[in-house]
């Protein structure tokens, strides 16, 4: 199974700042969701978003948009979890929003 991948800007914002070794080993990680359909160590959040782990803490928030569509919300890490994933909701809501 084949998906595409969107990025909103508050999600290529936060790649942005990310170190290059850790833009490589995300972007390794997003192509085998692409090519593989393959997501790796995950978890469902509940309301429509769900999180890409990482060992060393990392995170990037996602929800699916359409059958084979992943909409990439935010990133983070473990220690600002919380915050992440709020920030996360409301990027979804407003995105449906305007898509609704």
């Amino acid at each position: 199974m084949r998906y595409t991948i969107l990025k909103t800007p508050e999600y290529q914002k936060w790649l942005d700042k990310e170190t290059k070794k850790s833009r490589v080993q995300i972007e390794e990680r997003l192509s085998k969701i692409e090519i593989e359909g393959y997501f790796g160590i995950r978890k469902d959040l509940g309301d429509h978003i769900f999180e890409l782990k990482w060992r060393n803490g990392r995170r990037v928030y996602y929800s699916y948009i359409l059958d084979l569509q992943v909409l990439l919300l935010i990133g983070g890490n473990k220690n600002g979890q919380e915050k992440d994933i709020k920030q996360a909701k409301k990027i979804f809501k407003r995105y449906v929003e305007v898509k609704a």
